[in-house]
């Protein structure tokens, strides 16, 4: 992470823009406010959007903004996120789950600065630095032809890719230190982690990543009653599940890369108990690429 904070500190102060990777709940947010806060945009505004989850319409008049009556249900003429962070950063998290509509819209904007609101006639001139963010590897998604080769190299200039929290094991006590701070500033009663606490939690796989650790360690010091959170408050998965840790058999008879991705894909599913969610969030990837290398490695009916 100092190495992902340093990367972040030195791209700052330039208007280049900024590709952030890694699995979800890693901190890639955090990262992309912190390369704010350190660029001369820092006092003009910091516009976030996750462009998961939204139909094109409602993705477009987020982005771009819409005027009265475009759409059903455009009550009024609304400022997308590129006007709304005018001087300042856009954040554009998930970019990978873009529509090839909505990524031709945002080509343009990148090569030439206009934006034009939804079922208006006028362009806008925007002056922002995009800073975006995937889970998802782009780079075969070019291949596969779900995501634009020229977006990605205009998104693409400079990669941060952040790490999970199960590779970075040492950051855990610091983070959880600072997520029962944040609790008792909130109001919530002090807590703290009694060492075997700690050590159950340096040895779970975290697939929620920081984001899972802040919601069950936020959970616990509002549930527990003692002051000292002990090893039997916290959930039974993180006594009873070993940590995730690749063992000897992966690389045995120096298998090819694509043995190696069906040992590793296996390893995963056993430790995760088969729980097809929980595997395709270690992985990186979504559930439909997962179900794509199971059936790939012939693994979809011994897995379950």
């Amino acid at each position: 992470m100092q190495w992902v904070l340093s990367a972040a500190k030195r791209v700052a102060t330039s208007h280049i823009k900024v590709l952030i990777t890694g699995e979800s709940g890693v901190g890639k947010d955090v990262v992309a406010r912190y390369i704010h806060a350190h660029s001369p945009r820092a006092h003009a505004p910091f516009v976030a959007l996750n462009c998961a989850g939204l139909s094109d319409t409602l993705l477009e008049s987020e982005l771009f903004g819409h005027v009265r009556g475009s759409f059903t249900g455009a009550l009024g003429d609304k400022k997308g996120v590129f006007e709304q962070a005018e001087g300042g950063s856009i954040f554009l998290d998930e970019i990978g789950e873009t529509t090839a509509a909505v990524q031709v819209r945002l080509l343009r904007v990148l090569e030439q600065g206009e934006v034009r609101p939804v079922g208006a006639s006028r362009v806008l001139t925007v002056n922002v630095r995009v800073v975006a963010a995937t889970n998802r590897d782009l780079e075969r998604a070019v291949r596969e032809g779900s995501f634009r080769q020229d977006l990605y190299y205009r998104l693409n200039v400079i990669r941060i890719a952040v790490p999970p929290l199960r590779d970075r094991r040492e950051d855990i006590p610091l983070l959880a230190a600072h997520v029962l701070r944040e609790v008792a500033t909130r109001g919530g009663p002090p807590r703290r982690l009694s060492p075997e606490a700690l050590s159950a939690l340096m040895s779970y796989a975290w697939p929620g990543n920081v984001r899972e650790l802040e919601n069950v360690l936020e959970r616990l010091a509002l549930a527990a009653t003692g002051e000292t959170l002990d090893v039997f408050d916290l959930p039974a998965s993180f006594r009873e599940r070993p940590p995730a840790t690749l063992e000897a058999p992966l690389f045995d008879g120096l298998p090819s890369l694509e043995q190696m991705e069906k040992r590793y894909l296996a390893h995963v599913l056993e430790a995760l108990k088969g729980n097809r969610t929980r595997a395709a969030e270690v992985l990186g990837i979504d559930r439909r690429t997962l179900y794509r290398m199971m059936e790939r490695f012939g693994m979809g009916e011994e897995e379950g």
